[in-house]
C-alpha cells in the first residue's frame, strides 16, 4: 500500500489539474526528412473516418471543412482523395510543443488537395498535399524512432527538477490543461517527486498499435525517493504516444 500510495503522489504531481485535452485518437505518421507530419482518424467506427490534418514546415496545420473520400487501397490501407474548401492554422509547425490552452486567430480559408495513401497496420503513408496550389509530400516509412531516448530524457529532467524541460516532453493530455508558467512554478512544491534521487529504466521499450493506427510506446522504470529517513523504490510505467511529429509522454502507469 505505501508503494502504490507513492506512486499515486508521484503521478499526481507530475499530472497537473485542470481541462485536460483527449489522448490521440488519429494515427500519426511522420516524415522525418521532409519534417512533416500527417494525422488521419482511421477509427472505422467514426463518423469522421479518413479525416485528416497535415503539418509543413512554414505552412503550419491545414486540415479539410468537408468530408474526405476514404476507399480501400490496393494490397491494403486507406486511398485518401480531397479537393475543396480548407482551413490553415500558420502558428502550429514541426516540432512546436505548444501550450495548452493557447490563444488562436482564426483560421485562414485556403484551397486544399491531398491524394494518397495510408495504411495503419504497417504505419506507412505516401500522401501529396496541395494547399493554394503548392504541392508538399509527407512519406512515412513507419513508426518514428526515438522513443526510448524520449523516456530517458523525461527521467533525466525528473531526477534533475527540470520542470520545464518535463513540460516540453509532455502531452496536452499529461499537462492536463496547465500552464507551463504555472507548472514551473508549482513543481517544486510538489511533494515526492521533488525528492526523486534516482530514475532510471528497468526493462526494455514494447510497442502497441491500436486498430486505428494510434501507436504507444511503453517503458517500465523505477524510481526512488526519500520519505523521512528511508529510501522508496516506486515502479511505473512511462507511456509514450506520437503527437506533434515527436515521441511524447502521455501518462505514468
Amino acid at each position: 500500500m505505501l508503494v502504490l500510495g507513492a506512486l499515486a503522489w508521484l503521478v499526481t504531481s507530475v499530472v497537473r489539474t485542470g481541462g485536460a485535452a483527449e489522448p490521440a485518437v488519429f494515427a500519426e505518421f511522420v516524415d522525418p526528412a521532409a519534417n512533416s507530419y500527417l494525422d488521419v482518424q482511421l477509427d472505422r467506427s467514426a463518423t469522421s473516418f479518413g479525416a485528416f490534418s497535415a503539418v509543413v514546415p512554414g505552412v503550419g496545420r491545414v486540415w479539410p471543412t468537408a468530408r474526405v473520400a476514404a476507399s480501400p487501397a490496393p494490397g491494403g490501407g486507406v486511398e485518401l482523395r480531397y479537393d475543396g474548401a480548407g482551413h490553415r492554422d500558420p502558428q502550429t509547425q514541426p516540432g512546436d510543443r505548444y501550450e495548452q490552452p493557447r490563444p488562436q486567430s482564426p483560421p485562414d480559408a485556403v484551397r486544399l488537395r491531398l491524394v494518397g495513401q495510408v495504411d495503419a497496420a504497417r504505419h506507412v503513408a505516401s500522401v501529396d498535399v496541395w494547399v493554394d496550389g503548392d504541392r508538399h509530400h509527407i512519406g512515412s516509412a513507419g513508426q518514428p524512432s526515438g522513443a526510448q531516448d524520449v523516456v530517458h530524457d523525461f527521467l533525466r529532467a525528473v531526477l534533475a527538477r527540470d520542470w520545464d524541460e518535463v513540460y516540453s516532453l509532455e502531452t496536452p493530455f499529461m499537462r492536463n490543461g496547465s500552464k507551463r508558467a504555472d507548472f514551473v512554478r508549482d513543481m517544486p512544491n510538489a511533494g515526492a517527486v521533488t525528492n526523486v534521487s534516482a530514475a532510471r529504466p528497468v526493462g526494455p521499450t514494447t510497442y502497441s498499435r491500436t486498430p486505428a493506427g494510434v501507436v504507444y510506446a511503453r517503458t517500465p522504470v523505477r524510481l526512488t525517493y526519500a520519505g523521512g529517513t528511508a529510501m522508496t523504490d516506486v515502479d511505473a510505467t512511462v507511456v509514450l504516444v506520437v503527437e506533434g511529429g515527436a515521441w511524447s509522454v502521455l501518462s505514468l502507469e
